[in-house]
């Protein structure tokens, strides 16, 4: 599966940075921002004490990194707090970037302001609308909404340009249309581009069409793909100019820079990742197209439903306890049931179809097909 967001746009150069890792640098869209590939998250540093949040940042600083973001709602502005800290004299030296979740118009100014405090700078160089769907989409566009006020604030000087976020995928389609966007942070990892091909089929080349800077949250896919993190972070490049990493200490920073230091990761590359990445073994569909076209749908909407994550199959207690996080991280479940009722899609015509498949990526597809079927049709796997 490979992406259509055609070749990456801007200039690029190495850097020379103190840490283990030279740090190639990509301007961002059409932003005049010259970034970093790989980006710092401000999520995680809620895990771990504002002394360790300080040198986890002097890391990624001294491994030429140059892009960090976090949000007004991670720890009600605790992350922003340890970051501004932790950037206290070095506030230059990065592309800063935070986010609301208000739509109201006052309330995000209130938010903006709150972050321009406790990250202890007057501007910001990107202010992102967070976690946006179709209903708080709207909100934000209102005469009232969050829209005008964070304009207003981008005429001050105090934003530079403005950006979203969503889990909804299909929203950034519309949003390109609503928003006045200069980047966008996407999930972007091969577990979720086979659960979501929308993000790399639709919404990623639309994003590149329109110059619109691209990073990717998520490319190690909430932890999942930790054993593979040189092929995560190269497929994610592959795709957007910064793979933001959440990392929590020096340790994991040096590692996603190396990871990022060894670059995208080509068609061959992504083929090969697609054969053999250990998490998505003999059941996650690779969305080759062999299978019929109702049964491509039904394996859509599986991973839609819980990432394809519930597959029956022994782990180990650890990754089970894994898997069922994640296989709820989006709350879609009722939705893929949904759809899939509306689509008058039969169980049993579906696994009679799918005994007919010989999948190139060794996948039972028949037995595959009784699992997805019965979680899309409400009546669970216990049975199976």
């Amino acid at each position: 599966m490979g992406y259509d967001a055609g070749p990456m746009t801007g200039r690029r150069d190495s850097q020379s940075p103190g840490g283990p890792a030279p740090a190639e640098r990509v301007e961002l869209g059409r932003t005049g921002k010259s970034v970093a590939r790989f980006g710092l998250g401000g999520f995680h540093q809620l895990e771990v004490s504002s002394e360790i949040v300080a040198e986890v940042v002097a890391t990624y600083l001294d491994c030429g990194g140059n892009y960090i973001e976090t949000a007004r709602g991670y720890g009600a502005g605790a992350s922003e707090e340890k970051l501004g800290r932790a950037l206290a004299g070095r506030r230059d030296e990065v592309v800063l970037a935070s986010k609301t979740s208000a739509p109201a118009g006052d309330d995000a100014r209130r938010d903006l302001e709150a972050s321009l405090k406790a990250l202890r700078t007057d501007r910001l160089d990107f202010y992102f609308f967070h976690a946006v769907d179709a209903a708080k989409l709207d909100r934000i566009t209102a005469a009232d909404g969050a829209l005008g006020a964070l304009r207003a604030a981008v005429d001050e000087g105090l934003i530079d340009g403005l950006g979203m976020t969503s889990h909804e995928p299909e929203v950034y389609l519309e949003a390109f249309d609503r928003l006045p966007l200069a980047v966008i942070l996407i999930w972007c990892n091969y577990l979720d581009d086979l659960n979501f091909p929308i993000i790399p089929q639709r919404v990623l080349p639309e994003a590149r069409r329109r110059g619109i800077g691209i990073t990717a949250m998520k490319p190690l896919a909430d932890g999942f793909l930790h054993r593979s993190v040189d092929d995560a972070v190269a497929w994610a490049l592959a795709a957007v100019e910064v793979a933001v990493v959440g990392a929590n200490s020096p340790e994991q920073v040096r590692r996603a820079a190396g990871a990022a230091a060894g670059g995208p990761a080509d068609e061959d590359r992504r083929r090969r990742i697609l054969t053999g990445a250990p998490e998505l073994g003999r059941y996650v569909c690779r969305r080759c197209g062999r299978c019929p076209g109702e049964l491509m749908e039904t394996f859509r909407l599986e991973g839609v439903h819980d990432r394809q994550m519930i597959d029956l199959l022994p782990h180990g207690a650890a990754e089970d306890a894994l898997r069922k996080v994640l296989s709820r991280w989006f709350g879609k479940e009722a939705r893929a049931r949904e759809a899939f009722a509306a689509a008058g899609l039969d169980p049993e015509a579906l696994t009679a179809a799918a005994a007919e498949v010989d999948c190139p990526y060794g996948i039972d597809v028949a037995r595959k097909a009784r699992i997805a079927t019965a979680k899309l049709s409400g009546r669970g796997v216990a049975f199976l």
